[in-house]
């Protein structure tokens, strides 16, 4: 079991991520549900898992919609 510390500490080295895990995590979830009933598998994951993560990132990061398109640009090299 962990003690007080250590949670602590662990919480504080996930706090900049908090709204990645939260977001991806929900979207994974609803991509769950969607599987369930068979809806596109693979490609369901993929999409809730990048578009929870991308609101995560802009919400860690603070940056607005353009920025982040600008960064998606400048990884897939448009």
């Amino acid at each position: 079991m962990m003690d007080q510390k250590q949670k602590e500490e662990w919480f504080k080295q996930l706090k900049p991520y908090r709204f990645r895990i939260i977001w991806t995590t929900l979207f994974f979830l609803l991509a769950i549900l969607f599987l369930w009933i068979g809806f596109g598998k693979t490609l369901v994951l993929l999409i809730f898992g990048t578009i929870g993560y991308l609101i995560g990132k802009m919400r860690d990061e603070d940056l607005d919609i353009y920025s982040l398109i600008d960064a998606v640009r400048g990884m897939i090299g448009i």
